[in-house]
């Protein structure tokens, strides 16, 4: 059963809603004051620390170099064509050659002598030219060879000039962030601080969904803005702060435990008048319908019943811890009712165990 008025739930519902509202707006607030802090543009780079000269002189040379080498391939693509034209000149000249060789040995006519050294030789000739062909060839196959292993010198050398900058590199990003990350701390350490006085100091404030909103906002500045920048140093930083932040979340939670321990035992021994005026009525209400005691926050429903076993006859009425009131009976028409109900449910008659119709 609720005992919350319609009202209120409504109340309620907006300022979580106002909450989510200051927290966005303060959230987009705290984006923008960070996008304008002196290190949140450009990042530096590796490349801000080449020795620019020696690194364009090289780009120059493997560009040069580049160049020779494809003009070299393709001289060698022209030469293997010139090549095979040649080649099947030959081919082609000395299979006419054989064949007209065999009809003048069927004729054996002397006036074919002189025309058999002039073939013979025009044969020779387009051998010549197909070994100055390969010889081109393979001239051009040395200079590529030549070329390959000076772009490979080159790239040697590029990456070389690149690797020099690493170091310097490293020990400025190393300080970059640091510092960036002490900008943050600086911009977000204030912001927990303020939102750690209002939890403790502000909950029960009339104003608490404002402060609400602010504790989101810083509680988002943390995790977003500040820890994702936190130093590394290969993990060890980043878990030995993980491990803290468990340790100091840990010892809080076992001290609110232990608070919250020690204030129901010192409340269990007040007079029940007393707990009665202490408990919020919607409070006691919700608590007693889900089958919790107000006072001592147990259940005290039955335990669960073994396979046989049957259940009590009589309800509850007392907490079986604390030995508090839970249900009663009107005085009027004696029915059974939450002891918290300020009028009985059949009868309409005011409840005895009203704490606001009490007089002290």
């Amino acid at each position: 059963m609720k005992a919350v008025r319609r009202p209120q739930f409504w109340f309620n519902l907006a300022m979580w809603v106002m909450t989510l509202v200051i927290s966005s707006l303060l959230i987009q607030l705290g984006a923008l004051v960070m996008s304008d802090v002196p290190t949140a543009g450009k990042r530096i780079s590796q490349a801000d620390f080449v020795n620019a000269d020696q690194l364009a002189d090289v780009e120059h040379r493997i560009v040069s170099n580049d160049k020779a080498l494809l003009n070299t391939q393709r001289d060698i693509e022209d030469a293997e064509f010139v090549l095979s034209s040649r080649t099947l000149d030959y081919t082609n000249q000395r299979a006419s050659f054989e064949n007209w060789v065999k009809t003048r040995s069927a004729t054996e006519a002397d006036s074919q002598n002189a025309e058999v050294v002039a073939r013979a030789q025009g044969i020779e000739e387009l051998k010549i030219a197909e070994r100055d062909a390969q010889r081109i060839i393979e001239d051009l196959r040395v200079t590529e060879r030549s070329l390959l292993r000076t772009q490979q010198d080159l790239r040697t050398e590029e990456y070389a000039i690149n690797d020099a900058s690493f170091e310097p590199y490293q020990k400025a990003r190393s300080r970059e962030v640091l510092k960036v990350f002490g900008l943050r701390l600086a911009l977000t350490l204030p912001l927990l601080l303020i939102s750690g006085w209002f939890v403790a100091k502000k909950r029960g404030s009339q104003y608490w969904p404002v402060y609400r909103g602010f504790v989101v906002f810083s509680l988002f500045a943390f995790f977003v803005e500040l820890v994702p920048y936190l130093p590394s140093y290969g993990g060890y930083v980043r878990n030995v702060v993980g491990i803290l932040l468990a340790l100091l979340f840990a010892h809080f939670v076992i001290k609110g435990m232990n608070r919250y321990l020690a204030r129901k035992r010192s409340e269990e021994q007040r007079p029940e008048s007393e707990k009665r005026k202490a408990i919020a009525y919607e409070t006691a209400v919700k608590k007693i319908s889900e089958g919790v005691c107000p006072s001592c926050d147990r259940r005290f429903g039955a335990v669960k019943l073994r396979k046989g076993e049957k259940p009590d006859e009589d309800p509850v009425d007392f907490c079986v811890h604390c030995g508090f009131c839970l249900f009663d009976r009107c005085t009027n028409c004696n029915t059974r009712e939450n002891s918290f109900f300020k009028f009985c449910g059949s009868c309409g008659t005011p409840s005895e165990n009203d704490p606001s119709a009490q007089v002290s």
